[in-house]
């Protein structure tokens, strides 16, 4: 009996993440937003153990994305300030 809600937690779980990662609408703050959230979860002693592996790899999933948009706002950062010496240097 277990295995059945286990199962569509898990897929639900599973299903979401995927689609919202993939979902361009998400933006960095609603990942930390859900990451703090998860966070709060695992603090929680009362974490069902049958979820725990679930809300990690999300967890995971949501720290790569932050991880990725970081590293593209430090690209775009750093050319920005090239163009703005190169420009400083013309004049």
């Amino acid at each position: 009996m277990t295995s059945a809600p286990h199962g569509r937690d898990t897929q639900a779980t599973t299903d979401s993440s995927s689609s919202v990662l993939d979902d361009e609408s998400l933006d960095y703050a609603a990942a930390v937003e859900e990451l703090d959230a998860i966070l709060v979860e695992l603090e929680d002693e009362a974490l069902n153990v049958d979820i725990l592996a679930d809300r990690v790899k999300r967890a995971s999933q949501l720290i790569t994305f932050c991880r990725s948009r970081i590293t593209s706002a430090k690209t775009q950062v750093e050319q920005i300030v090239t163009d703005l010496e190169q420009l400083g240097e013309t004049e």
